[in-house]
């Protein structure tokens, strides 16, 4: 895909009301959140290449069951890992708030007017694909004012891993979607 493709795809801004957790950007927080884009990285592998096996490949009949359970154990290992990560960022994202719009690019934060324009700030994102993998970036507060009727913060991405950008992007076009399919339920034969 072209570089103006994914341009246009990157900065498609969507309504959404999503959890966003966040504090300042410190070296702790950023060594935090490499560990954590480290693990999650290493996961989204190991899930694709088991999801290859199970479509792609000839699995014996004898061998699926086990492979659903450790489907099923790798979803419970991924709880209890939220779990344990979700108590020790409670120290380097302090603040949750709620996005207004998303895109590819950046956020606008509801009620974070005490953000300061040009503070770099961290995030985890709260997706509803899979809640116990936030989307982690690092951010610059671009301004604070009102928005659509609230106080808030535009928070533009400064770094954020690829996938997680894919993840945001595949989200802004599902709602998208959605709302295309609503409108054309609404309107009169």
């Amino acid at each position: 895909m072209g570089d103006s493709a994914t341009s246009n795809r990157e900065y498609y801004r969507t309504a959404a009301k999503l959890t966003v957790h966040y504090g300042p950007d410190t070296r702790q927080g950023r060594q935090a959140l490499a560990m954590d884009q480290e693990v999650w990285e290493t996961m989204a592998g190991l899930e694709t290449r088991a999801r290859r096996i199970m479509e792609e490949e000839a699995v014996a009949e004898e061998h699926k069951p086990l492979l659903k359970v450790l489907n099923w154990l790798d979803f419970k290992l991924d709880l209890v890992l939220h779990h344990l990560r979700s108590q020790e960022q409670t120290q380097h994202f302090p603040y949750q708030g709620t996005t207004i719009d998303i895109s590819g690019s950046g956020l606008a934060l509801a009620e974070a007017c005490e953000l300061a324009p040009g503070s770099s700030v961290l995030l985890g994102i709260i997706l509803p694909d899979a809640p116990w993998r936030p989307v982690l970036a690092t951010g610059e507060v671009v301004r604070s004012q009102s928005m659509k009727g609230e106080n808030a913060s535009a928070i533009r991405f400064l770094e954020i891993s690829e996938v997680d950008r894919e993840r945001i992007i595949h989200f802004t076009f599902q709602k998208q979607r959605q709302e295309l399919s609503r409108l054309a339920e609404e309107e009169p034969s």
